[in-house]
């Protein structure tokens, strides 16, 4: 059997620690001053007196003062841990938060820029002159006309990006492709719509494909 000069030695090298030691209603009762510390300092005795793998030299009230101010320190430890977990958590919350609103602002931007990309094509069906739909939208003319060209090149890449998937891309070619359907970065769709047709040849697609497939190409190759 292990002899050690106190039971605070004794505790240092073997534990068990205050918070392995009692349930956490006890621990929420010692720290809010509930739960006599003299309790748990007795049930360490008891347990000592009881244990074959180790002893102390001091008798059971200097273990017992021992215990009372280890007990003291080792809330003092929680407390701080207490503190430091909840500044943590307060901080985790806050970024949570600021996370959510920068998704539902993206969402309902991206809402609201297919909307207006919808309206365009539909007042330009109409017959709507591109001056009067700039002047509705309070844009200039040669932004309206990025925005038009921006919604025919993301509808020719979808279009192009849909055919590679169909026509017997790997599983890896697949998710990559996949990934950039529908997004509004033409740009990202233009890299890896040709990082798919560089995996395969035209040869086995029909007339109409290999001329999507080209156009899509083409256009891809201006925007890389």
């Amino acid at each position: 059997m292990r002899t050690y000069a106190t039971i605070i030695d004794l505790l240092q090298m073997e534990g068990p620690g205050l918070q392995d030691y009692v349930t956490p209603t006890e621990l929420n009762e010692l720290l809010a001053g509930i739960l006599n510390h003299g309790y748990i300092a007795d049930r360490y005795i008891d347990d000592l007196k009881r244990s074959t793998k180790a002893r102390v030299a001091t008798d059971d009230d200097t273990t017992r003062a021992d215990l009372l101010t280890w007990i003291r320190w080792e809330l003092e430890v929680a407390v701080e841990q207490r503190d430091e977990d909840a500044k943590e958590e307060a901080h985790q919350n806050k970024l949570d938060a600021m996370r959510k609103v920068v998704a539902v602002e993206e969402r309902y931007t991206g809402l609201i820029h297919f909307r207006k990309s919808e309206l365009i094509a539909e007042a330009r069906e109409m017959g709507i002159q591109k001056n009067a739909i700039a002047d509705a939208l309070g844009v200039s003319r040669p932004t309206l006309d990025a925005w038009i060209r921006e919604r025919e090149d993301r509808a020719l890449f979808n279009d192009a990006i849909y055919t590679l998937v169909r026509r017997d891309t790997s599983k890896q070619g697949q998710e990559m492709l996949f990934k950039v359907l529908g997004i509004r970065d033409t740009s990202a769709q233009a890299s890896v719509f040709l990082a798919g047709l560089s995996t395969r040849t035209l040869d086995d697609l029909r007339e109409g494909e290999q001329e999507l497939l080209a156009r899509a190409e083409k256009r891809a190759r201006e925007l890389a």
